[in-house]
């Protein structure tokens, strides 16, 4: 099957039907699979937006610096502070009793995080309900929720920014939730791989984009063990999508 995409588009929505109903026909979602990462030309990179008066709002907040690995947030701690992101990245996850592990997201430099007591009503917020931990050394604003809120009725806009990276985070916990429900394990892998790409450490290849990351790491985010994903790396390496050695991934087409 031929997939034909308008030039500059994003390809990754093709990825959603290469594997629905894998089980009943894994032969026609194997090639569609491949057709998918054959045709993704192009992953857009989503720009910083940039905030209206950051400036303003950084005057107002307390700025840390995090080593790599260090928690930011611990789950079922009191929510009573906005946090932003002026340099590094983060990673948000929750975990089982049994300690296991999911990433929902990395977050960036621009993006806030802690946001979610903020809309809950003053002195009854829940608590935390995710860890925050620094992915690389970070520099982190912290600014308490009563402050922001004095500071949105004086400035809207910066409630507005961060509405909109609220919505945003919606519509991708909308897709990962389809794709847990409709895709198999080679497509949430593949999917992951090609989000991966996005990311900002993500570096350009020849033959597409490059990136760092372990299979443990691969299965927490898309909800499978290591040994599965490494099973996945293989067949996808063998179609020719990737090229993997050790940590170190090239996803083919994807510059």
């Amino acid at each position: 099957m031929s997939v034909k995409l308008a030039p500059n588009r994003w390809r990754i929505a093709t990825l959603y039907t290469a594997c629905i109903n894998a089980d009943t026909d894994e032969y026609y979602n194997s090639n569609y699979l491949a057709q998918s990462f054959r045709d993704t030309t192009m992953v857009a990179l989503t720009p910083i937006p940039k905030i209206k008066n950051l400036d303003k709002l950084l005057m107002h907040c307390q700025r840390r610096r995090h080593p790599a690995k260090h928690n930011i947030i611990c789950a079922g701690e009191r929510s009573d502070t906005l946090y932003f992101i002026i340099k590094g990245s983060v990673t948000i996850l929750i975990e089982d009793e049994d300690g296991r592990e999911m990433i929902i997201a990395y977050l960036n430099t621009g993006d806030f995080f802690g946001e979610l007591g903020l809309f809950e009503q003053a002195g009854k917020e829940q608590e935390r309900s995710a860890w925050v931990r620094a992915k690389v050394e970070c520099e982190v604003a912290e600014i308490s929720y009563a402050k922001f809120r004095e500071l949105a009725q004086q400035d809207p806009d910066i409630l507005y920014a961060l509405s909109g990276q609220i919505a945003q985070r919606l519509r991708d916990t909308t897709r990962k939730v389809g794709d847990l429900a409709f895709f198999d394990v080679t497509g949430r892998v593949a999917r992951c791989l090609l989000d991966l790409c996005k990311q900002p450490d993500a570096m350009t290849h020849p033959d597409g984009m490059q990136i760092k990351v372990t299979r443990q790491e691969i299965g927490r985010i898309v909800g499978c063990s290591r040994e599965m994903v490494g099973r996945v790396l293989k067949d996808l390496e063998e179609r020719n999508l990737v090229h993997v050695k050790g940590k170190t991934m090239v996803v083919f087409g994807t510059r």
